[in-house]
Order: C-alpha cells, then sequence, then structure tokens
C-alpha cells in the first residue's frame, strides 16, 4: 500500500446531515496517499451509525470519545498522525477533487512551512455566497502573522491550510480547550510563529458553509439573538489570549499593532450590537463602560493598522465621534 504523506483530521459532532458528503469528498481525492482521522466528539443523533459504514475503508480510522468540544477533538488526532503533512475539514463542509494535490503543490521549496488556499463561501442553501480572489504569494512569518488577522484575507481557519507535521510535533502546537472562538487562529499563529515561509495559493478548493445558528456567526451586529454577547466575549478572550503568544520583540510590533486594532474592532462591534439588541437584552452599563475604554485604549493602533480598511476606520471614528449618528445609520441598515 502507498504510504501516506497527509492527514486529514475531522471532528465531528451531531453531523448527520452533513458527514456523507463531507466524507464523500475527502475519499474522492486525485490523489491517494492520504489518511483520513475522524473524531466522534459525543454524538448522540445518527452520525454515529453512519460512521460504521466507513469503518472497513483503509484509508479512515474512527476515533470515538465522550464530548469535550472540538478543540479537544483535534488534539486527539493530532497525537495520533505520523504522515509528513496534516490538514483538517469540519463535518459541515467539503472539499473539491484537487483540494490535496493543490495543497501538496504549494511545498515547491523546501522553507515553505505552511501552505493556505483559497474557499468558496457558501450559504445554508449551499448557494455561492462569494469565492475568494487571492494573489498567489509566498510571505515571511511576520506578514503571514499579519495576513491571518486582516478580515479580507484567509483568516484563521485551520482548514483550508497544510501544515507540517514535524513543526506541530516538535513545539508541541496543541488547540486551546480553554477558547470557544478564535482557537483556529490561535493554533495557527503560534504555528507561523516557527516557520520560515507561508505559501499563500489561489485554488479554491474548499466549501465553507456559514451557518446561521453558529457561533462564530453570532459575533455579527447582524445578529438578534441574546446569544450574541457570548460570542463576542470568546472573541475578546482570544484577542487577549494573541496578545500573550506574540514575542516581545520589536519585529513583531506591527503584529501587535493589528492585533488591538482587531480588539478595538470586536468591541466596536460589540456595542453596535448591543445597541441594535437593546429591546430584546438591555444594555449591560458595566460591560459598555469596558468596551468604550478598550476602544479608546487601542484606537491609535486602529488607525494605523494595515488589516484595517478605510471604510472600517471611518466607521469606527464616527462611532466614537458621532455616536448618535451612527446609532441612527446602523438601525436603517440592519434592521
Amino acid at each position: 500500500m502507498e504510504k501516506s504523506i497527509v492527514s486529514v483530521i475531522i471532528p465531528t459532532f451531531n453531523s448527520e446531515k452533513t458527514i456523507i458528503r463531507c466524507l464523500n469528498s475527502i475519499l474522492n481525492q486525485t490523489i491517494s496517499n492520504y489518511h483520513i482521522y475522524i473524531v466522534d466528539d459525543g454524538s448522540t443523533d445518527g452520525t454515529i451509525d453512519i460512521l460504521k459504514k466507513y469503518e472497513k475503508s483503509a484509508k479512515i480510522n474512527i476515533i470515538y470519545k465522550n464530548n469535550e468540544g472540538v478543540s479537544v477533538a483535534r488534539n486527539v488526532a493530532l497525537n495520533r498522525v505520523n504522515t509528513k503533512y496534516i490538514t483538517f475539514l469540519d463535518s459541515d463542509d467539503y472539499v473539491n477533487k484537487k483540494y490535496l494535490q493543490d495543497m501538496i503543490s504549494g511545498f515547491a521549496f523546501d522553507d515553505i512551512d505552511l501552505v493556505i488556499s483559497g474557499r468558496v463561501y457558501l450559504q445554508d442553501d449551499l448557494s455561492v455566497q462569494f469565492k475568494t480572489n487571492f494573489v498567489p504569494h509566498i510571505y515571511n512569518s511576520i506578514d503571514g502573522i499579519n495576513l491571518l488577522l486582516n478580515e479580507q484575507g484567509p483568516q484563521g481557519y485551520v482548514t483550508s491550510k497544510l501544515f507540517k507535521t514535524e513543526i506541530v510535533k516538535k513545539f508541541n502546537l496543541s488547540f486551546s480547550r480553554e477558547l470557544r472562538m478564535g482557537e483556529d487562529l490561535t493554533f495557527c499563529i503560534q504555528y507561523i510563529l516557527h516557520s520560515q515561509k507561508i505559501n499563500l495559493i489561489s485554488a479554491n478548493n474548499y466549501n465553507y458553509i456559514q451557518y446561521k445558528n453558529s457561533l462564530s456567526h453570532s459575533a455579527t451586529v447582524y445578529n438578534r439573538n441574546a446569544n450574541f454577547d457570548i460570542a463576542y466575549l470568546n472573541y475578546l478572550n482570544m484577542a487577549i489570549n494573541l496578545k500573550k503568544i506574540i514575542p516581545m520583540d520589536i519585529k513583531y510590533k506591527t503584529c501587535k499593532v493589528n492585533i488591538n486594532a482587531r480588539t478595538a474592532r470586536i468591541s466596536e462591534d460589540f456595542l453596535r450590537t448591543m445597541y441594535l439588541n437593546k429591546n430584546n437584552v438591555p444594555v449591560n452599563k458595566s460591560l459598555e463602560k469596558n468596551l468604550k475604554n478598550i476602544m479608546k485604549e487601542n484606537s491609535r493602533d486602529l488607525y494605523i493598522s494595515t488589516v484595517i480598511n478605510n471604510s472600517q476606520k471611518l466607521y469606527f471614528w464616527m462611532f466614537i465621534h458621532c455616536p448618535f449618528l451612527m446609532k441612527m445609520i446602523d438601525r436603517k441598515r440592519f434592521r
């Protein structure tokens, strides 16, 4: 049997509606030298019955465990991987036939340690929302971190990325079980800190489905559910964690600036969502004050940041200096 060079890690929990599409897509690749680790995180629906039908496949190793969250599930698989490369696939997403082939081709030079591809963003009904259009480029580690901090870039998902196993093992990298959101970005930045070059390729073979009821989708000014505060607080916790991860070395100054800028943006969106939802959820005055302080403390970095576009900077300025006008604009735009 051909030796596998790529391990595909798929955590799953109650994914009976999507897991077949996901698995069939990764089993239908144009290359054959890869292995799949599926970690079922204590599913209570029909997911396990579906997985049992795949147990005979030589390409698949299924791990059943109690529910502890996606980070722990991924870590369990990471401990078992012994291939040259690792990639991740979420059980509600799917990939095109050339996904693995194009990702592996991205390791064109020895000093490339991470390959990042584009993706197609789909709505719940699988209609295309938009496709990324990245210009291929090789980045150093500092520029690679800033690339992931840019909201218009590939962002910090561990999916649509191909990692070197030796770096993960050598530096004992794992996913934080304390973070409910942003654990992907934290893992990626920790990885890049030990990398030389990052290759951004233009291929769009990963299909990412944005579900309206997901926790990550809750941190948006469009959200009118009471759970928006949980999502935003998790994002802020992630930002605080990132500040601790980035070294104090002056060469990482731009990374610090951009993390502070993202922290300010999260706080701004949090406040705007609070005001839009005030009829359903009373504004927490103490939290409101804290968020305003975070915006003030990080405003300078937001204005000089290269990962915040000009329109976002303008909205930020207006929200601070013309709050009544911004509230009126938000009510008109998002109601």
